[in-house]
C-alpha cells in the first residue's frame, strides 16, 4: 500500500514514526499550504479508492512551513506520517533520525532511481550528497521552460541571417549555451 501513495503523490520522505502509523486505516500528510498540495488533495483520492486508506493533510502557509515542520520533527510529534520536507533538511533528518533510509523500500517495491530525474535525484534524495542512499523521492523538481517563436525559425531570411552570423543552421535549441545564442542574435 505505500509504494501506491508514494508513486501517487511523489511524497517527499517517510517519517520514522509514520512507518508503524502506516499500516493504519488513515495517513496524514504534512506539506506547505499552496496549489500543488491541493493538487495533491485530488490525486490522494485515486490512492484512497485503490487502497481503503483515508488521506488527511495539513498544509502549513509557506511563511510557517520549516518552523512548524522542524518543531515537530525535533519534538518528535506524531502530526505527520509522511512529509514533504525541503530538500535542505534530508541530511539533518537522515543525521537526526527523523527520516528513514528507503533503499530496501524502494528495492522491495521495485522503485527505480532511475526513473527520475538525475540532478532531481542528487538534490532532493540523497544523503550524503550523491551517495546512493535515499531518504526521498523527488517530490518536485526546477524545470526551464524553454519558449521560442516557431515561425521565425521557418522564415528563410531569418535562418540565412542566423547561419551568416553563427555558421550554423537555427534550430530549435538544445542546450542552454545554443539558447544564449539564439537570443542575442535575436
Amino acid at each position: 500500500m505505500k509504494v501506491r501513495l508514494l508513486t501517487a503523490t511523489a511524497v517527499g520522505a517517510l517519517l520514522s514514526a509514520g512507518v508503524a502509523s502506516a499500516q493504519s486505516n488513515e495517513l496524514t500528510l504534512c506539506w506547505a499550504a499552496w496549489d500543488p498540495a491541493n493538487a495533491l488533495v485530488e490525486l490522494s483520492k485515486d490512492f484512497e479508492a485503490q487502497s481503503g486508506i483515508k488521506m488527511k493533510f495539513e498544509f502549513v502557509p509557506w511563511p510557517n512551513f520549516a518552523d512548524r515542520m522542524l518543531n515537530e520533527l525535533n519534538s518528535g510529534g506524531q502530526l505527520c506520517d509522511l512529509l514533504i520536507g525541503d530538500s535542505q533538511w534530508i541530511g539533518g533528518g537522515a543525521e537526526n533520525g527523523h527520516y528513514i533510509k528507503l533503499n530496501d523500500f524502494f528495492a522491495a517495491e521495485s522503485i527505480s532511481m532511475d526513473d527520475f530525474a538525475p540532478a532531481t535525484v542528487y538534490a532532493y534524495s540523497t544523503w550524503p550528497k550523491g551517495e546512493p542512499n535515499y531518504y526521498a523521492l523527488p517530490a518536485m523538481g526546477d524545470a526551464n521552460g524553454w519558449f521560442y517563436r516557431k515561425d521565425w525559425f521557418e522564415r528563410d531570411d531569418i535562418r540565412a541571417a542566423f547561419l551568416e552570423a553563427t555558421g550554423r543552421e537555427l534550430g530549435e535549441p538544445q542546450t542552454q549555451k545554443e539558447l544564449l545564442e539564439i537570443a542575442q542574435f535575436f
